[in-house]
């Protein structure tokens, strides 16, 4: 089963060793340890030997059931390294837990050894049981060396987990061991330590039992799990794991599911006529190439190309632009539940954020698929300016129309749901901003005046608009990311005085905003359904 073919080992041998780089990659620097009070640092005793691990662990603020996300730290890291995961956790209001699983893989005890696994087991117990998770809805996730940890989660873990998503991940720490040696690069003195008894001569056997590709698959545990296999096409050269740690992890799962063999002669074999495996002279293209010269007509991984994209039954594997890294959306991939038996008929008023195609209506429309909902949303929309000289997208001018049309398609609604003002923030009003919260009133006491609004029937939500970027934003936007931080505050006020429920997106959002919204303003889908899921569970919490 250890032997690979050596013309795809001596291909790839060379072109890593010439052009490697060690350098490590901001996001892995294990001096950051900066954790935001929301985050709890705990203890868990270990089910294996009784130590007391180490972990951060997040409880949302929300009643109902949320998705726990169990963030594995990386090859040289501890449970107190800061995770760029942290900030979108408290955009989403997940559970979530960070834990120690043995410190930094330079130890017998670390490493992918019993203990770690152990340790990943009682961390996601404990989180279930002090937080108030969807246990059918849980997720493991890490990057490079917890990416090595997720996969070794995914062939070990009792629990049923929903989905693995292992970014960058080592899968054969013997390969890994002389791939070091060859660079010189520190994490060979890692695997010597942790594998080793005297910590001096390799013992092969032992990196071998505590490699992910060549442990037992336990198919059936696994059934009804997803495991995500990311990496971006220039690790290797500008990172320390060759992509061919994913790409045969990839096929040897899939080669197993298919050809009941963990041989991978065989599976490569079969791979030179099998469209679901990756074949010898893909890995030694990609390799070599660092590039699928027809990358640009696949669909993208949010604003990143990709190379190669497989999958086979709940296996999948993305080869995209990047190099040993966790892209920032990673939170936007996990497939957690996001529909609910909601049945409301709502009328939902805002500006290009609704109306877009990808936007935050959308998102709930397929959040609340038993529901009838009225989209007037039209992109330009104020709250009370004529935009660019266009009354028609003034909301206080033309709101009684807006409602005359949704009433001729329902006479009543369980909801109104208003989300505008980021147009008001615009560089052409920035003399008029004191006229906004004003302006606001009027729409929100207009929308309550009409005979649409069924009082003790209809609900009213305000949804503040979403946060700007400052810089490197459209001239029209330039300042409208100051302006509505001083704005927001107000319309909270203004919408809460009338006796409107409110909805903050715009401090959820701020700290992630460049994640999800490449121009500064308009979000891509992923960061839109973080404000529809706020308002599915702003309406789950009122049943």
């Amino acid at each position: 089963m250890k032997k690979i073919m050596l013309v795809v080992f001596f291909c790839i041998g060379s072109i890593i060793l010439l052009f490697a780089q060690t350098k490590e990659p901001i996001w892995d620097n294990t001096s950051k340890r900066y954790w935001s009070p929301e985050f709890e640092k705990i203890e868990i005793p270990s089910s294996k030997d009784g130590m007391l691990q180490k972990a951060y662990i997040y409880k949302t603020t929300r009643k109902k059931p949320q998705p726990l996300i169990v963030s594995l730290h990386t090859w040289s890291g501890y449970y107190n390294q800061t995770d760029p995961l942290a900030k979108e956790i408290l955009a989403r209001d997940w559970n979530y837990i960070h834990p120690d699983f043995r410190g930094a893989n330079r130890t017998p005890s670390a490493m992918c050894s019993p203990l770690v696994l152990a340790d990943i087991e009682d961390a996601i117990q404990y989180a279930l049981q002090h937080t108030n998770a969807d246990p059918e809805d849980v997720h493991v996730v890490g990057v490079s060396g917890g990416g090595l940890a997720t996969l070794a989660a995914y062939m070990h873990l009792k629990y049923p987990v929903k989905s693995f998503s292992a970014w960058a991940p080592i899968s054969d720490i013997e390969a890994w061991y002389w791939e070091s040696v060859g660079r010189g690069q520190k994490y060979a003195k890692d695997i010597l330590q942790a594998v080793s008894a005297d910590g001096e001569t390799f013992n092969s056997k032992e990196a071998i039992a505590r490699s992910p590709l060549w442990q037992t698959f336990p198919v059936e545990k696994r059934r009804k799990a997803q495991l995500f296999i990311y990496e971006g096409i220039h690790d290797g050269y500008k990172g320390s794991v060759p992509i061919t740690h994913s790409l045969n992890m990839y096929n040897r799962l899939v080669g197993e599911l298919k050809y009941n063999t963990t041989d991978m002669d065989v599976i490569l074999r079969k791979a030179w006529d099998d469209a679901d495996l990756i074949s010898p002279k893909e890995i030694i293209d990609l390799m070599g190439k660092r590039i699928n010269p027809g990358y640009e007509k696949n669909e993208k991984l949010f604003d990143r190309g990709v190379h190669l994209r497989r999958q086979y039954k709940n296996i999948s594997l993305i080869i995209f632009e990047g190099r040993h890294e966790q892209i920032s959306q990673a939170l936007g991939l996990i497939p957690y539940k996001k529909q609910t038996d909601l049945k409301y008929d709502i009328l939902t008023i805002g500006d290009s954020n609704g109306d877009n195609k990808d936007g935050w209506v959308t998102q709930l429309a397929k959040m609340m698929p038993k529901s009838d909902i009225v989209n007037l949303s039209e992109s330009g929309r104020t709250i009370g300016f004529d935009n660019n000289g266009r009354a028609r997208l003034n909301g206080l001018k033309n709101i009684d129309s807006y409602l005359d049309k949704a009433q001729a398609k329902k006479q009543q609604y369980d909801y109104i749901i208003v989300c505008l003002g980021t147009n008001d923030s615009k560089k052409m009003f920035d003399a008029r901003q004191e006229e906004i919260p004003k302006n606001l009133r009027s729409l929100l006491n207009k929308i309550k005046s009409h005979n649409l609004y069924k009082r003790g029937s209809t609900k009213l939500i305000y949804v503040t608009p979403p946060p700007l970027r400052n810089e490197n934003v459209s001239p029209k936007y330039e300042g409208s990311g100051k302006r509505l931080a001083r704005m927001v505050p107000e319309l909270k006020i203004v919408a809460s005085a009338l006796g409107w429920e409110v909805i903050d997106i715009y401090n959820p959002l701020l700290g992630i905003l460049d994640y999800y919204a490449k121009d500064g303003v308009h979000m891509s889908g992923a960061g839109q359904e973080i404000i529809a899921s706020k308002i599915v569970n702003h309406i789950l919490v009122q049943q």
